[in-house]
C-alpha cells in the first residue's frame, strides 16, 4: 500500500513544520502554499527528498489544490493520499496504528474515502473498528486514489468549505463507502473559540468564530450541495444548516463584526442565486 499525504497551507503558524513532521512517515509529502509568498516556516522542510513543494503566489483554494495532489500522487504510483490542514497533526502511536488499520481493511476497493476522530473525548473504541459514515472532514482523511479516477474530482465550484462533503455524497451516490476508524485520534484545530457570557443565562460558554468571508462560503457552499444531494441525504443537509446557524448567532450576539457579516451573508444568497460559484470575486 503506497501512501503520500498533502497539505495545504496558508500563512501558516511556526507549529506547521511540527505539525508535517508528525506524519513524515509517508512515503511523499505534497506541501501546496496558497500564501502569496513562500512560507518561510517550512523552510527546513522542503530541501528533502520526500518533499513536493508547490507555490505560484496565488490562493486555489482547496478543492483545486486536493485535485492537484491527487493528481500528482496518482501520476507517482501512489494508491493512497493522506489530506492534512496545517494546524493538524498525530502523535506518533496514532500514525502507526492508523497506517495499520488501512492496511488491514479487507474491501479497499469498495472505499473512497476513510477518516478518524478528531474529538478525543468521544472515543469509546480502541484500534482498528471500522464504521461507515456519510461523510468525513477533509484533514486526516485518506483518499483512495483508484476510486478517486471514478467518482471524479473535488468540486472546484466549492473554492473552500464542504469541499469534504460534496466529494463524500457524490462517493455514496456512486456507490462508494465512506469509513470512519472512530478508535483514532488525530488533534485539529476546529476553528476560532472563546468563551463569552451567555445572553441566554448569563453563564459563561464556549463558543466558535469564523470571519465573514468564512460564512459567506459555508452559507453560499451549503445551498450549493443541498441543490445538488437533497433527495438522498436530507438529513445530513439539516444537520449542516442547524449548525450553519449556529456559527451565523454566534457572530452576530458576539462578535463586532455584525454589518460586514450581515453583508457578507446576503452576498452569499445572491451569488448562489447567480451561480456565481468558486473564489469570492470583489
Amino acid at each position: 500500500m503506497k501512501i503520500a499525504a498533502c497539505v495545504i497551507i496558508y500563512n501558516p503558524e511556526q507549529s506547521v513544520e511540527s505539525n508535517i513532521n508528525s506524519y513524515l512517515s509517508a512515503e511523499k509529502i505534497y506541501i501546496l502554499d496558497n500564501s502569496p509568498y513562500p512560507s518561510k516556516q517550512i523552510n527546513s522542510l522542503i530541501n528533502q527528498s520526500k518533499i513536493h513543494f508547490i507555490h505560484n503566489g496565488v490562493n486555489e483554494g482547496i478543492s483545486k489544490r486536493l485535485n492537484q495532489a491527487c493528481t500528482l500522487a496518482k501520476e507517482e504510483g501512489f494508491d493512497y493520499l493522506l489530506t492534512m490542514d496545517q494546524d493538524s497533526y498525530f502523535d506518533a502511536a496514532s500514525i502507526t496504528a492508523y497506517l495499520k488499520c488501512l492496511d488491514d481493511f479487507k474491501e479497499k476497493s469498495t472505499v473512497a474515502m476513510f477518516g478518524i476522530n478528531h474529538e478525543q473525548e468521544k472515543i469509546t473504541n480502541s484500534g482498528c473498528v471500522y464504521q461507515e459514515c456519510k461523510f468525513l472532514i477533509t484533514s486526516g482523511s485518506v483518499i483512495n486514489l483508484s476510486t478517486f479516477k471514478k467518482i471524479g474530482p473535488f468540486d472546484e465550484n466549492l473554492f473552500i468549505d464542504f469541499v469534504d462533503t460534496e466529494y463524500c455524497f457524490r462517493s455514496i451516490e456512486n456507490g462508494f463507502r465512506i469509513i470512519k476508524i472512530p478508535g483514532i485520534f488525530m488533534h485539529h484545530n476546529l476553528g476560532e473559540i472563546q468563551t463569552k457570557i451567555s445572553l441566554k443565562n448569563l453563564k459563561p460558554s464556549t463558543r466558535s468564530f469564523h470571519s465573514p468571508i468564512r460564512l459567506y462560503y459555508m452559507t453560499r457552499n451549503i445551498l450549493y450541495v443541498q441543490s445538488k444531494y437533497q433527495l438522498n441525504f436530507k438529513k445530513e443537509i439539516i444537520e449542516y444548516k442547524k449548525d450553519l446557524l449556529n456559527r451565523i448567532k454566534n457572530n452576530l450576539l458576539y462578535k463586532k463584526n455584525k454589518m460586514q457579516t450581515i453583508k457578507m451573508l446576503l452576498k452569499a444568497f445572491k451569488d448562489y442565486r447567480n451561480k456565481s460559484m468558486g473564489k469570492l470575486q470583489d
